[in-house]
């Protein structure tokens, strides 16, 4: 006999379903072009019960950029299990092989959008401040380095791999990006070989 699922079962495959849903029309169809209605159709639930789980678009991105951090942060912690990735200059390749994914991509697309979306980019902010001081806080205990330098550098590695995964998807050209992404990463093991970073200390401009 099959068993029942719980209310608490239903209410999480919801909502997953429209996260789910959320990520793969974003990726196909581009932030602006995506609606509720859409959302809604390809999650197979009503409009009803959309606003249930989700009162406001803004709302339901916050959801979308919190889960795929969840997520990513799966993956990095599987990947550096690997002895040959735990250094720094692996990264680049790392992020682009998870920011490269159609979730990668929907989350970009969301954080542009809040520059002109004031309730976005108040629901989203927040949300995306936290994913960054838990992914730095990650990178120190690896890696080590000072908190200005660590911060420098994982932005750059996070951003610089963001814009080409942006620019491969507007102008494609798939060798000449995956050739930005390990000159990204031979430039950062010219400049700190031990793979660690405390050599890579920002200039003071």
């Amino acid at each position: 006999m099959k068993k029942r699922r719980t209310q608490e079962e239903r209410t999480a495959e919801t909502r997953a379903a429209l996260l789910n849903a959320t990520v793969s029309a974003i990726h196909e169809l581009g932030y602006a072009a995506v609606t509720t209605a859409i959302i809604s159709e390809r999650a197979g639930v009503s409009r009803g019960a959309f606003l249930h789980h989700f009162h406001t678009r803004a709302e339901l991105m916050a959801a979308v950029v919190r889960m795929v951090f969840d997520d990513e942060m799966m993956r990095y912690e599987e990947i550096v299990q690997a002895p040959e990735m735990d250094r720094l200059f692996e990264w680049p390749r790392i992020l682009w092989s998870v920011l490269s994914r159609p979730a990668g991509i929907a989350v970009l697309e969301i954080l542009q959008a809040a520059r002109s979306d004031p309730d976005l980019a108040q629901m989203v902010g927040p949300t995306q401040k936290a994913a960054e001081e838990g992914a730095l806080a990650k990178m120190r205990e690896a890696y080590g380095g000072d908190e200005e330098t660590a911060r420098s550098v994982k932005r750059l590695m996070v951003w610089a791999v963001r814009g080409l995964t942006l620019s491969d998807m507007i102008v494609p050209d798939r060798q000449a990006t995956l050739g930005a992404v390990n000159l990204l990463a031979n430039l950062l093991k010219a400049a700190a070989p031990d793979g660690s970073v405390a050599p890579l200390k920002p200039f003071t401009m």
